[in-house]
């Protein structure tokens, strides 16, 4: 054990394995408590009649080198996985069809996913000033740059893939900061994507659309088990932290396997969701934790269903698809989970991870197993026509699934800022603060340790997870 200052890191999802491994090679004495018997928050992988199922993220965008790096120090390297070249192909539902989504710009020239009046359209984008409006909607912020078909057939698919959230609900600068500073700098997103690409090379960063997409043999979970597995006994589990004081130090108290207990930190890492955040943060600050509490999670039901390659009419040849908000279905969008990545599925047999509810329909993740199953058969059977019934299926229900980065969402960012500043030692880590993916998670971790280090400076250094 480290002689280094004492940190406690509430929470053992990816943003909090990542912040207590790099803290550790730091040099600083870390303590990591999740109230689950697990470690690794919504990176769940199980493995049923020989089929590898992830029921949280799927897969990872290689988007940076820090990502890159701490994959490589825990060893998991050869581990790694790339979607195979068929996973560049996309699909957008329209008019009850699958149209590829088009990846280069003479593709969109020749796609009918967008119509010809669509296309010239975007010919505008460069003329049209930036928005002064400090915030603004996304789907306003797409209508205002790119035209209606744009937001309908790109934006809101998109959105709902990635947040299963709503684009009319959605922050602009909030949710794609990135896409927001480039009309902010360069006055056009088309002009911004060309310039930011070099600036992106400079910083060994790339873009989330030329990212390489990842996993792991072994699935998603290889990651957050690699991590607990170098922090050893440093992770507590059913380890649930009722509340922080500051006393001088950090007083954390917990319920440790039905035991109350108190234990005195230099410093706190809050890597929970904000709805265990708000409860924890009580007594600290109760005014910031009562807003902290209304940060809006909608619920996702991820519904995995196998069939017999036989029984598909339609090859699996993407990634897989997307719906647009105005096909008007029941299900956001369907992975081809065992086209993408190798040995998920028996030979002969192919297997779908389809999300059903998020902020379009939040009532459809509700539903009973046998209407939920229903229509994930139905839309499925409709878009790429199913001959038999699913030999296998596994459904998972996530209440509060991914933190919605709404109008106004800026000024929770700002209040962790806020309460960072406040409180010398208490410092937040997670898909709250600047990106909902893996690689933001990890980034976010990363620049956590940073502030911290710089902040309390290092501890012992020869202490190695």
């Amino acid at each position: 054990m480290a002689n280094g200052k004492r940190i406690a890191v509430i929470g053992a999802g990816i943003s909090g394995l990542s912040t207590a491994y790099w803290l550790v090679k730091s040099g600083f004495d870390v303590s990591v408590f999740e109230r689950a018997s697990r470690v690794g928050g919504t990176i769940i992988t199980e493995r049923q009649n020989g089929f590898l199922i992830d029921l949280g993220p799927n897969s990872a965008l290689e988007t940076s080198n820090v990502l890159r790096d701490l994959i490589r120090e825990l060893g998991i390297e050869g581990d790694k996985v790339y979607g195979n070249a068929i996973s560049n192909n996309r699909y957008i539902v329209k008019g009850g069809q699958l149209c590829a989504l088009p990846m280069s710009p003479i593709k969109f020239l020749k796609s009918g996913l967008f119509s010809t009046r669509a296309k010239l359209r975007l010919l505008r984008e460069p003329f049209i000033k930036p928005t002064n409006q400090r915030d603004l909607s996304l789907a306003d912020f797409v209508r205002r740059r790119l035209g209606d078909e744009f937001l309908d057939y790109a934006i809101n698919p998109f959105v709902a893939g990635v947040y299963a959230g709503d684009p009319e609900s959605l922050s602009a600068p909030a949710a794609f900061p990135k896409l927001y500073a480039l009309e902010q700098k360069h006055g056009s997103l088309i002009k911004g994507a060309i310039k930011g690409a070099r600036e992106r090379k400079k910083r060994g960063e790339v873009s989330k659309d030329r990212a390489r997409l990842f996993s792991f043999k072994s699935g998603m979970d290889a990651f957050t088990n690699a991590l607990a597995e170098r922090l050893g006994d440093r992770v507590f589990l059913n380890a649930e932290v009722k509340q922080i004081r500051e006393e001088g130090l950090f007083s954390v108290e917990l319920d440790i396997d039905g035991k109350a207990e108190q234990r005195q930190f230099e410093a706190v890492v809050l890597s929970v969701p904000t709805d265990a955040m708000s409860s924890i943060l009580k007594d600290l600050a109760p005014e910031e934790a009562r807003r902290i509490s209304e940060i809006n999670y909608p619920p996702v039901a991820v519904v995995f269903m196998a069939f017999r390659e036989e029984d598909i009419a339609r090859e699996l040849d993407g990634f897989g698809f997307l719906i647009p908000k105005v096909e008007n279905r029941e299900i956001l969008g369907s992975i081809w989970s065992s086209s993408i990545f190798p040995d998920r599925a028996p030979e002969g047999f192919a297997a779908f991870t389809t999300f059903v509810g998020g902020a379009r329909q939040p009532q459809n993740a509700e539903l009973d197993d046998e209407r939920l199953g229903e229509i994930v058969y139905n839309d499925l059977n409709d878009l790429v026509g199913l001959r038999g019934q699913p030999i296998f299926v596994r459904i998972k229900r996530w209440p509060r699934a991914i933190p919605q980065y709404t109008m106004g969402y800026l000024e929770y960012q700002a209040m962790f800022d806020n309460l960072e500043n406040e409180f010398h030692g208490l410092f937040f880590a997670g898909n709250f603060r600047r990106g909902i993916g893996i690689g933001d998670s990890v980034l976010c971790a990363h620049e956590t340790v940073q502030k911290i280090t710089e902040r309390m400076g290092d501890g012992t250094r020869d202490t190695q997870p």
